[in-house]
C-alpha cells in the first residue's frame, strides 16, 4: 500500500499567510473576495478572464460602502510589506487597488494565471483551491445538514435490480452514502456536546436563548428531526443488510462485481474483490452497529435541552440575585429617566400588573365528592309482529333468495349448452343467450363460478381478439366440462 502523502507537501507554502493574523486586518477582505471569485468559477464554462476577476474584486470594493476601500486602505497602512513585494497603491484608485489584490492571490497560491496564444490571461482556481473555498463557504452559509435520501438512495440502488444493473456501480454508491450518514452522525453527536458545552458557560439570557432558538434549532434540528422520521435507520436497515449477506455469500456475484470493477477502474482482480468485501463488511458493520451512536445522540440531545434550559432559568431567577441584578437595573433606568426631565415612564415601557380580585362564591367552596348512582338500563321492549304479516315477510325474502344466483343455478344455466361436448369455445354459445341487458348478469357468473367445487366446469382463458356476446365484447376463453 502507497504511502499517504502529507497534504502540506501539495499545497503552496504561502497559501495561508493571507488569512493568518500575520497579513494584518485584510484576511476577511481576501476571503470575501475568494468566496466571490469561486462563485463565478463554481459553474463557468468559458474561463475567468482577468478583466472579469479585477471587475469582481472592484466591485467588492465599491458595492459595500464608500468606506470599504479607505477601510482596507487604511488596514494595509500598518504592515510591513516583504521584500519582494510590491507597495499597496493609493486607495483612491479602486483599478489598482483591486490588481493589486489579485497579485497577491496568486503569489499566495489561492490563483494561477494561464495566457492564452492570443495574449488573453485568464485567471484559474487550482483543485485544491475549489476544495478548501467549498469548505469555507459551507462553514460560512452554517447550513443544517441534511439526511434524507441518504440511506434511501442506498436502500434503492441495493434492492432494486432492474434491467442493466451494474452490481459494482450500486455498491459503490451505496458505499458512498452510507459512509456519509455515518459521518454525519458522528457530526451530529459532536456538536451537541459543544452546544452543552457553550451552554454550561457563564452566559447571559439572550445569548443562551440565541443558542436555542437560533443557533441550535436552525444548525441541528432539522438534522435531528429528520434523522428521528424520514431517515430513521430502521426503515432501511433490514432489508439492506439481508441484501449484502446473500451477496457476500454468491461467489458468482461477488466475481462478476469484481469483473465489473476491474473493467471501471485500475485495479486488479485482487484488488478488486479486496475492495467489493471491503465494501459489503462496511455497510453491514456501520448499520448493524448504528443504535449506540443513534442511543447516545438521542441522550445529548436531551441533556442539552435540560441543561439551557436550566440555564435560563437560574439566570433569569438564580439564587445568585440575577432577578436582585434585574431589579437594580430597572430601577437605575428609571433613575436615569427621571434625572433626564421625564415625569411618565415611556410607552415602550410594559405596564405592571397585578392578579385581579375575584369575591367568594358558590364555586369558591368545597364540595365533598360524591358517588354516582348506580346504572340502571331501561327494560327493552320487542315488539311483536301480526301472524300476517310475519307470513308476507317470510314470502318476500324467501321470493328475493330465490331470485339469487346460485352455484347451481349457474350449473342448470351452463349445462344447456354443453349438449353432450366436452369443451365448448365461447363463440359456440347461442348468439341470442345475452342479448337482454338482463342475461349480462348471468354472463358476468358463469364466469366467476366457473372452477367453483360446486359446479363441473373450468373456465380456460384464451389468446385472440376479443369475442362480441350480445351488448358487450369479452377476452375468448373455453369451458370445460370436469367429471365431478
Amino acid at each position: 500500500m502507497a504511502p499517504l502523502t502529507n497534504p502540506f507537501d501539495v499545497l503552496p507554502p504561502g497559501l495561508f499567510n493571507l488569512l493568518g493574523s500575520q497579513a494584518g486586518a485584510l484576511q476577511a477582505h481576501y476571503m470575501a473576495i475568494l468566496l466571490r471569485i469561486y462563485a463565478l468559477a463554481e459553474f463557468n464554462r468559458f474561463g475567468l478572464t482577468r478583466e472579469m476577476v479585477v471587475a469582481e474584486i472592484v466591485d467588492y470594493l465599491t458595492g459595500e460602502g464608500a468606506d470599504v476601500v479607505a477601510g482596507a486602505a487604511a488596514s494595509v497602512v500598518g504592515e510591513t510589506p516583504d521584500e519582494d513585494e510590491d507597495e499597496p497603491p493609493p486607495h483612491n484608485d479602486a483599478q489598482e487597488y483591486a490588481s493589486w489584490i489579485l497579485r497577491r492571490l496568486i503569489e499566495a497560491g489561492w490563483l494561477e494565471r494561464e495566457q492564452q496564444v492570443d495574449y488573453t490571461e485568464f485567471i484559474i482556481l487550482p483543485d485544491y483551491a475549489f476544495t478548501l473555498l467549498e469548505a469555507f463557504r459551507t462553514i460560512q452559509e452554517q447550513k443544517p445538514r441534511e439526511y434524507t435520501g441518504q440511506l434511501y438512495t442506498a436502500h434503492q440502488l441495493l434492492t432494486n435490480e432492474s434491467d442493466g444493473f451494474s452490481p459494482a456501480l450500486a455498491l459503490t454508491q451505496a458505499y458512498e452514502n452510507v459512509r456519509q450518514v455515518v459521518r454525519g452522525l458522528n457530526e451530529l453527536n459532536q456538536n451537541i456536546r459543544r452546544y452543552t458545552d457553550r451552554v454550561t458557560r457563564e452566559r447571559p439570557v439572550a445569548e443562551l436563548l440565541r443558542l436555542q432558538y437560533d443557533d441550535y434549532a436552525h444548525a441541528l434540528g432539522p438534522a435531528y428531526h429528520a434523522l428521528k422520521t424520514s431517515d430513521h435507520v430502521s426503515r432501511y436497515r433490514r432489508d439492506v443488510v439481508a441484501r449484502l449477506q446473500e451477496w457476500q455469500l454468491d461467489g458468482d456475484w461477488l466475481d462478476h462485481a469484481a469483473d465489473e470493477l476491474v473493467t471501471q477502474g485500475r485495479l486488479s482482480p485482487a484488488q478488486a474483490e479486496s475492495e467489493i468485501n471491503h465494501y459489503l463488511r462496511f455497510i453491514i458493520n456501520q448499520l448493524e452497529s448504528l443504535d449506540p451512536l443513534l442511543g447516545e445522540i438521542d441522550r445529548r440531545h436531551a441533556q442539552y435541552l435540560r441543561t439551557s434550559l436550566r440555564q435560563i432559568r437560574y439566570q433569569l431567577v438564580g439564587a445568585d440575585g440575577g432577578f436582585k441584578d434585574r431589579l437594580i437595573l430597572l430601577a437605575r433606568g428609571l433613575a436615569d429617566l427621571q434625572a433626564g426631565g421625564e415625569e411618565m415612564p415611556p410607552e415602550e415601557m410594559p405596564t405592571f400588573q397585578a392578579a385581579p380580585v375575584r369575591q367568594p362564591d358558590a364555586g369558591s367552596l368545597y364540595t365533598p365528592p360524591r358517588h354516582r348512582a348506580p346504572f340502571a338500563p331501561s327494560p327493552v321492549l320487542a315488539s311483536i309482529l301480526d301472524p300476517a304479516d310475519m307470513h308476507t315477510l317470510r314470502a318476500v325474502t324467501l321470493e328475493q333468495l330465490g331470485l339469487a344466483i346460485t352455484p347451481a343455478k349457474i350449473q342448470r344455466f351452463v349445462g344447456q349448452f354443453f349438449n353432450g361436448h366436452k369443451v365448448l369455445h365461447v363463440s359456440d354459445l347461442p348468439p341470442d343467450a345475452f342479448d337482454q341487458e338482463e342475461d349480462l348478469p348471468w354472463l358476468i357468473y358463469t364466469i366467476a363460478y366457473g372452477n367453483h367445487p360446486e359446479v363441473n366446469y373450468n373456465v380456460e382463458p384464451l389468446a385472440g381478439e376479443p369475442v362480441t356476446l350480445g351488448m358487450v365484447r369479452v377476452r375468448p376463453f373455453q369451458l370445460v366440462k370436469r367429471d365431478m
